[in-house]
């Protein structure tokens, strides 16, 4: 099903070329490529290895081979997903009228994706995992609302975005702390060559989930901004093209390989005190809840899911193990991710209209 996919995936334009070979990219076109290139890669930069950051921490696998791993199993999550439809790409895609807002639609779209961009690195600067999907709703809201667009806060349109925020760290939390306080002991009496091999099961499976939720979400961002950019509109189904799906695996496997370090250094090492027992429970119960919501169709941040499921593993043994200085930072950051990215994105957006204009 995946080869189908990869197979399917040739009839892409790869990095908009036949695009502008054929009609020539102006400059709100190249900012456009430039803003959507850059969020993936930041995506991969932030958030991406946040999968990793349990197998990397405990010493179960070195940085690069596991940041390889977990590229390769982005690539299959995001292809799997768009085979089972994209129900969390075209949740996305829905909040939002930008197809049908012309020139002012490639301002809020780049607007949109610079905000996501700017936002998450600053918090990199501080090695604070953002959440770039949150970052991108925000932004889509932001870039809305710019645009005069009040069908953006359409309530029924934002439900699910709202329970997948809670949800993600609720059933996160819940089923680390859960998990470890059923399995802990079994995992502790195993020999370490058989520890390592479940956490590193553990670490991929989390990864292709990272996959199927921003793999997807981005990969329909980047075919939306193709299709706007060419003046076409988006494919029937509005599920994200495998083509998409492959580029943004690709620039995310890269961005995690650039900057993923400080993102470990910061969740499992700093902000808790792990052991594999607690490595292999977090990456399990999170890589369970990130299937159970993709399944659902909500969109969920894997870097808030991964994080709560660190947190509840470590207080599943001591609550000392969890450093609340750091859990503290790290929720600041993502309550002000919101009204941040959404502002920054209005404000962008009105700047790229009047530029245009």
């Amino acid at each position: 099903l995946i080869g189908a996919q990869l197979a399917k995936a040739s009839s892409f334009p790869f990095f908009f070329c036949i695009s502008f070979s054929r009609k020539g990219a102006d400059f709100l076109r190249l900012l456009l490529l430039f803003s959507v290139l850059a969020l993936i890669f930041v995506n991969g930069w932030t958030d991406a290895p946040n999968a990793i950051a349990g197998v990397v921490a405990t010493g179960s696998m070195p940085y690069r081979t596991a940041a390889r791993m977990a590229a390769a199993c982005n690539l299959s999550g995001a292809l799997l997903f768009c085979l089972l439809g994209g129900q969390v790409a075209k949740t996305i895609q829905n909040l939002s009228g930008f197809s049908q807002a012309a020139g002012g639609g490639l301002c809020a779209l780049a607007g949109c994706f610079l905000s996501v961009v700017l936002f998450a690195a600053a918090a990199w600067r501080w090695g604070i995992p953002t959440s770039e999907s949150h970052g991108l709703m925000a932004g889509i809201l932001g870039s809305s609302l710019a645009l005069g667009n009040e069908s953006a806060v359409c309530w029924q349109d934002w439900q699910p975005v709202l329970a997948g925020l809670f949800l993600s760290l609720g059933l996160g939390f819940f089923l680390g702390w859960i998990l470890y306080r059923l399995a802990g002991s079994l995992l502790l009496r195993m020999g370490d060559r058989r520890l390592t091999g479940w956490q590193k099961a553990g670490a991929a499976a989390c990864a292709v989930m990272h996959g199927g939720q921003d793999g997807q979400k981005f990969a329909a961002m980047l075919g939306l901004a193709w299709s706007m950019a060419e003046n076409r509109p988006l494919a029937a189904g509005g599920g994200p093209h495998p083509g998409a799906a492959v580029l943004c695996a690709a620039i995310m496997g890269l961005g995690t390989l650039c900057g993923g370090r400080r993102i470990i250094q910061k969740t499992a090492v700093e902000m808790v005190k792990i052991d594999k027992s607690q490595g292999t429970a977090a990456d399990l119960s999170s890589a369970a809840a990130l299937l159970v919501l993709s399944l659902m169709g909500l969109p969920v941040s894997t870097t808030h899911t991964k994080t709560a499921a660190l947190t509840g593993c470590a207080a599943a043994r001591s609550t000392s193990s969890v450093r609340l200085s750091i859990v503290g930072q790290m929720l600041a950051a993502w309550l002000l991710t919101f009204p941040l990215c959404g502002l920054l994105s209005w404000l962008l957006t009105r700047f790229l209209l009047i530029l245009m204009s």
